[in-house]
């Protein structure tokens, strides 16, 4: 990706505001998307998404001078509820969940300004999928501008479930207060300052028996203000792509920044049982980056898995 590529100039008709439980946000200061329009009413299918990144995140916080790519990651995870909601009229109580997802970034177009750089989301949606009458799931592909620079893009895919299903889908998990009940508790973290993190708090790996530099315990902590903004039965895609991050923070030399992800949702990852995760050798890809094979598996099975670009 070239960082002297511009927007195209976008002229979005009749913006809506984002409503807060679109995005299926508690706190109203993780809410990232702002307004949302169809791009162009006789070609269907493309919708321009404002959003506005802090500049001091909590989390989320600028790193060598340029956003956290893991924002764009988030604005892509609220634009798919508010687009199952806002077009294709699904209910509250449905549930979207990832299958697949992907960025890349470019750092040079990243860089925080003292200015106030609109964030813009150029939505392309395609593969829809309806079993009957019903929204069951979809592609998009996402560009991000930020003010002028194309600072990266994206590409998901996830599915939709009515309560019902999701139900009958979760089992015994879908009890909310069960779930949470039988969380394990949180290990001991990794010292920060190995996975990119300046509080232990933020850490989501805990070590193993013999302080292996290459497999950690996924370490959950339900009370996370940001990795858990809300109550969920199963460990959020969210937290995994923090996961997958630290773990590529972890075999690296701790000067590097992710600049790309590609990662396979193979199954949620349950709150009742250890959760193990895996990096390999970093590759060299050339023009200074890496990628970093990470998994994360559970009962002896892969549930998920990435590869983490790092220059």
């Amino acid at each position: 990706m070239s960082v002297s590529v511009l927007s195209r100039d976008v002229k979005p008709v009749q913006q809506s505001q984002v409503h807060q439980w679109q995005v299926h946000k508690l706190r109203g200061e993780e809410v990232l998307l702002r307004t949302w329009a169809e791009q162009d009413e006789q070609n269907p299918g493309r919708y321009v998404i404002t959003a506005r990144w802090p500049k001091g995140h909590d989390f989320y916080r600028p790193s060598q001078g340029a956003y956290d790519p893991l924002l764009l990651a988030e604005s892509v995870r609220q634009a798919v509820p508010l687009l199952s909601h806002a077009v294709h009229g699904v209910p509250r109580e449905y549930k979207q969940a990832w299958e697949r997802f992907s960025f890349a970034v470019e750092p040079l177009a990243a860089l925080v300004t003292t200015g106030e750089d609109e964030v813009r989301l150029v939505v392309t949606c395609s593969d829809v999928v309806r079993r009957g009458s019903r929204f069951a799931g979809m592609t998009m592909d996402i560009d991000v501008h930020l003010g002028k620079r194309l600072m990266g893009t994206a590409h998901t895919r996830f599915n939709n479930q009515p309560a019902a299903v999701y139900r009958r889908l979760r089992g015994s998990y879908a009890d909310l207060d069960a779930a949470l009940a039988n969380c394990l508790p949180a290990g001991p973290p990794v010292e920060p300052h190995r996975v990119g993190r300046h509080s232990a708090e933020d850490v989501v790996l805990s070590p193993v028996l013999g302080d292996r530099t290459d497999r950690w315990m996924l370490r959950v902590d339900p009370t996370h203000p940001v990795l858990f903004d809300h109550a969920v039965d199963h460990v959020p895609g969210m937290f995994l792509l923090e996961a997958a991050r630290q773990a590529a923070h972890a075999v690296g030399d701790g000067s590097t920044a992710v600049v790309g992800m590609t990662t396979d949702f193979a199954r949620y990852v349950e709150l009742d049982a250890p959760a193990v995760v895996v990096a390999g050798a970093p590759v060299p890809r050339g023009a200074g980056r890496h990628r970093v094979p990470v998994r994360v598996e559970q009962h002896g099975v892969r549930v998920f898995s990435a590869e983490v670009t790092v220059a």
